[in-house]
């Protein structure tokens, strides 16, 4: 499957690594024909066949104008991925537009008053680059604000304004690991369940509300190759009464049930574990397009997170609470006694 990604938002399509980039806004580039049109050397530089590119590189590397230090931020600079992720996509620009003006690495640390290492960051993606900085390349290297508007793009996809929405990404997901330690999972919950949990919320249409959840329930579990499913459970969440007892002794039945499906997977975190990192926040963590991104769920909305680096944050703490975790086995029989105690 090819590596891209559409940013429906924003106009702006990443195709098969940095090689093809295009907005309605004519910042970026997509052929000859659009290199053509950039009043820039990257025009030039875009319009050179990859031999002609290779020795314009290394013939910098020879005269000193570009040096790149063996370090980490040269190898995350290798692990690059502009379909990715919208700061790699900047990280990727910022150093080809550099290279294409013929500046060092510390030549632009010096246009913007800060060190080299700083530069190396900002074009390893280890570092987000500064409002202030965009701008000043944009000046320096007459780019008509790009930076300046990319990493705006790029900040709102870090709240998720340009993303596809939940729903979408859990239908399209081949996997879908998931913590909750206060209520059940959305995505296995019981109507009368969701209705309950949804009332003592801030919800403003019950009724639209309890069928979204129960549609995005059913998109996930419907399907003909549903994904692979893991779910943690706080204690918590099994011992907070949600609606009636009789509620809730149907949502623990229903656990068990879905706790037999050879593609699900619950599993109990029990107090006897401490304190741990799930007391963070409920998260989920989707696979999609072979690619993992995170949602992370706040009081009134939830945040999408993409680049690597915060997807990684986001598996740690989810790797955390899996060694603490009751196994698939025992967790069942946790969910069948506490199906009897509420009988």
């Amino acid at each position: 499957m090819p590596h891209s990604r559409s940013f429906s938002a924003t106009n702006f399509r990443a195709t098969d690594g940095a090689r093809s980039f295009d907005s309605r806004t004519s910042v970026g580039i997509s052929g000859a024909s659009a290199a053509d049109d950039m009043p820039c050397p990257l025009g030039r530089f875009l319009r050179c066949s990859p031999d002609q590119r290779a020795r314009s590189a290394l013939g910098s590397l020879r005269s000193g104008m570009v040096r790149n230090k063996p370090g980490v931020a040269m190898y995350a600079r290798e692990a690059l991925d502009p379909s990715r992720s919208f700061w790699h996509f900047i990280a990727v620009h910022l150093r080809r537009y550099r290279e294409a003006h013929g500046m060092s690495g510390q030549a632009l640390a010096t246009a913007l008053d800060c060190d080299r290492s700083t530069v190396s960051r900002y074009e390893s993606a280890t570092l987000k680059i500064r409002p202030a900085h965009a701008e000043i390349v944009d000046r320096l290297w007459e780019t008509n604000n790009m930076f300046a508007n990319l990493i705006g793009f790029a900040d709102r996809a870090d709240e998720g304004d340009w993303l596809l929405s939940l729903a979408e990404f859990e239908r399209r997901a081949t996997r879908i690991r998931m913590w909750e330690f206060a209520v059940v999972p959305g995505l296995l919950q019981t109507s009368d369940y969701a209705r309950a949990a949804l009332l003592a919320g801030a919800t403003n249409d019950l009724e639209a509300d309890l069928d979204r959840r129960m549609s995005r329930k059913s998109a996930v579990f419907d399907r003909k190759d549903p994904p692979r499913i893991t779910a943690f459970l706080g204690w918590a969440a099994l011992q907070q009464l949600v609606g009636s007892r009789e509620i809730m002794r149907a949502q623990v039945a229903h656990l068990v049930e879905l706790s037999e499906f050879s593609h699900v997977s619950i599993r109990v975190l029990e107090n006897e574990a401490g304190a741990h990192q799930g007391l963070e926040g409920p998260f989920m963590l989707l696979t999609v397009d072979h690619r993992d991104l995170a949602y992370i769920e706040a009081t009134t909305r939830g945040c999408f997170l993409t680049d690597p680096f915060d997807v990684q944050e986001v598996e740690v703490r989810y790797e955390s609470i899996s060694d603490r975790a009751a196994p698939v086995a025992p967790s069942r029989a946790i969910l069948q006694a506490e199906l009897e105690n509420l009988s």
